[in-house]
């Protein structure tokens, strides 16, 4: 009985000894596996076809012969699903534990057995360089083109050019071609299931000839009217020409866009074009090429530029890197717009007025109605002068503000030359200041608006230096106007330096004179000091140092309180400084101008 119990003991220890040890084995023991492949009716291999077990979130590609293999799959009896090109197939198979089924082969019914159907196999696009082969396909596929020198049959193709594309539409550029020759080739496309379609046998020749030579003569005429522009050259020769590629840019540098669609054709003789809807106050760069009929352009001519006068009625940046800008034409900056000039950026006016405004001068004019900031610094000046070769005084009409109060109505480290009227002023209130106004009829003329701020300007060698009515005139240096400053109002002129043959003329106001320094370098006298022209103006003239004048005061009694008539010691030198002497300077005195200012100040443009 013991030994009964002994030996079921023992029997029940190696069950539960083969069940841990049934535990520790891998689960591949309890699972199977299943390979195949996939094809079509023909026996052709499906590459990528999904083949996955039905329910079990199990799936694969296959590979480039159409083959498969899943592992880890419950035992029992399977589904097996491939899928390929929107199609699919179902296989039953019987999974057993631990082992493999092999050759679970899945087949499609044909998928596509028949080659691209190739059509519409055309040239284009033919140069002495280069060819466009076209062609269609009645099914997405690749597009390679064969290709050799010589007619059809002569010799085997030794070239080839192709694009992986899959497309219905084909196109492939030959390049590198030579000039003058015969070309054979025919066309291929490889659709998604490697079937072929090859065309028949083509040719064609390519243009011979060298480039046009550049058009000569090639001109942009003054613009007489508002977003166009006039451009002529004279004819080319040459027999195979076309015409002429019209080519435009905003900038120096490009990029140059061509104008014309169709090449231009030749006029008689000459050839004139006319480029329309452009923009106001733009400078457009122009260049311009020959073409022959075999797409073949000539060297460009020289780069020609304009800028379009008329109505500017959006915002625009004159831009020192495209200067010098050629004003021909008057321009008006409408009311709402703004024309900011950059620092260092140079504006050249000419005398002949292509354009004319109603507002302007006989001559170019830039007329503000709106606002113009032309803002530089000490070291990158903004230049508005002549355009012509040797200018001279009143070669231009000048810069007009006309009714306008935008605050964008400012000039800084400007320089206006050669102006009729450098800066005129109707009913507005620019700022000018730290500007130069050198060789014009008359400087600045603002006797027609108030409250100006113009302080730190020199204005020098013009028949007037400034005609100014209501204004604050501060800090400025007059220099070797006939007459310095012509008052009309009430102004404030104060601590500037004058040294001009008539300083100051009074016309009409109560002006006040104070602080200044009009002092007359020349080696002989100069006429007057301050000049009353009207019986009834009545002007305040204080704390003045009046020196060299024949006359100091003309046409008044009232000279005012504590002005001085004594040599103020300029510091001299070439070019003349008007600073004052010190003897911390190295003098051998102090200026008497340095402290006789009202309450003890400097007086003069370098003042307080």
């Amino acid at each position: 009985m013991k030994n009964t119990r002994k030996i079921v003991a023992l029997l029940l220890a190696m069950v539960v000894l083969v069940g841990i040890t049934g535990c520790l084995k891998s689960s591949s023991s309890v699972r199977g596996n299943v390979t195949g492949k996939v094809f079509d009716s023909n026996g052709k291999a499906l590459h990528k076809a999904r083949v996955e077990v039905y329910g079990a979130n199990q799936s694969v590609l296959t590979d480039e012969l159409g083959r498969y293999s899943i592992a880890n799959v419950e035992p029992g009896q399977k589904k097996l699903v491939a899928t390929y090109d929107n199609k699919s197939v179902v296989k039953i198979v019987e999974i057993v534990r631990g082992e493999t089924v092999e050759n679970a082969d899945l087949t499609f019914s044909v998928i596509d057995g028949l080659p691209p159907v190739i059509t519409e196999v055309a040239v284009t696009s033919l140069t002495e360089n280069s060819a466009l082969i076209a062609w269609k396909t009645n099914e997405s596929s690749d597009s390679t083109v064969d290709y050799a020198t010589g007619p059809v049959g002569l010799t085997p193709y030794t070239m080839l050019a192709s694009d992986p594309s899959m497309v219905t539409e084909h196109s492939v550029t030959l390049s590198g071609l030579l000039p003058g020759q015969t070309y054979h080739f025919r066309v291929r496309s490889l659709d998604f299931e490697r079937n072929e379609g090859v065309s028949s046998d083509y040719q064609f020749a390519t243009p011979s000839g060298a480039a046009p030579n550049t058009p000569t003569s090639f001109a942009i005429a003054a613009p007489t009217e508002m977003e166009r522009v006039v451009l002529t050259w004279n004819n080319n020769t040459e027999n195979d020409l076309r015409g002429y590629n019209l080519y435009r840019s905003e900038a120096a540098a490009g990029t140059f866009t061509r104008v014309n669609a169709d090449p231009i054709s030749s006029g008689v003789g000459s050839t004139t074009y006319q480029d329309e809807g452009l923009k106001i106050a733009c400078k457009y760069y122009y260049r311009l090429k020959a073409v022959d009929v075999a797409g073949n352009e000539s060297l460009p001519t020289q780069t020609l530029a304009v800028v379009t006068p008329g109505t500017l009625a959006e915002n625009r940046t004159w831009k020192a890197a495209e200067s010098p800008y050629i004003v021909q034409g008057d321009i008006r900056i409408r009311g709402g717009a703004v024309l900011t000039v950059e620092p260092g950026t140079e504006i050249r006016f000419t005398q002949k007025d292509s354009l004319p405004d109603s507002q302007g001068t006989s001559m170019a004019d830039l007329i503000v109605q709106g606002g113009l900031m032309a803002v530089g610094s000490e070291n990158s000046r903004i230049l508005f002068t002549s355009a012509e070769s040797f200018p001279r005084k009143s070669v231009w009409g000048g810069i007009a503000f006309l009714g306008t109060n935008q605050p964008e109505n400012m000039l800084r480290y400007a320089t206006v030359m050669f102006a009729d009227t450098g800066i005129k002023s109707e009913g507005s209130t620019p700022s000018i200041e730290n500007c130069e106004f050198g060789l014009c009829g008359m400087g600045l003329n603002i006797g027609l608006s108030t409250a100006l701020n113009v302080r730190y300007n020199t204005i020098r060698d013009c028949d007037v230096g400034m005609v100014s009515a209501n204004s604050n005139v501060r800090n400025n240096l007059f220099i070797d106007n006939q007459t310095g400053i012509a008052i009309l109002g009430n102004d404030f002129f104060e601590n500037n330096t004058v040294d001009c043959l008539i300083g100051v003329q009074v016309d009409f106001g109560n002006p006040t004179i104070k602080n200044n320094i009009i002092a007359y370098t020349g080696s002989t006298r100069a006429i007057y000091a301050i000049n009353q022209t009207q019986s009834n103006a009545t002007p305040s003239v204080s704390f003045n140092n009046i020196f060299n004048y024949t006359i100091p005061f003309n046409g008044t009694n009232g000279t005012g309180t504590a002005n001085i008539e004594v040599d103020p010691l300029f510091v001299a030198g070439i070019p003349y400084d008007y600073h004052l002497r010190k003897i911390a300077d190295g003098y051998a005195s102090d200026s008497p101008s340095l402290t006789a200012g009202e309450a003890g100040a400097q007086q003069g443009r370098y003042g307080p």
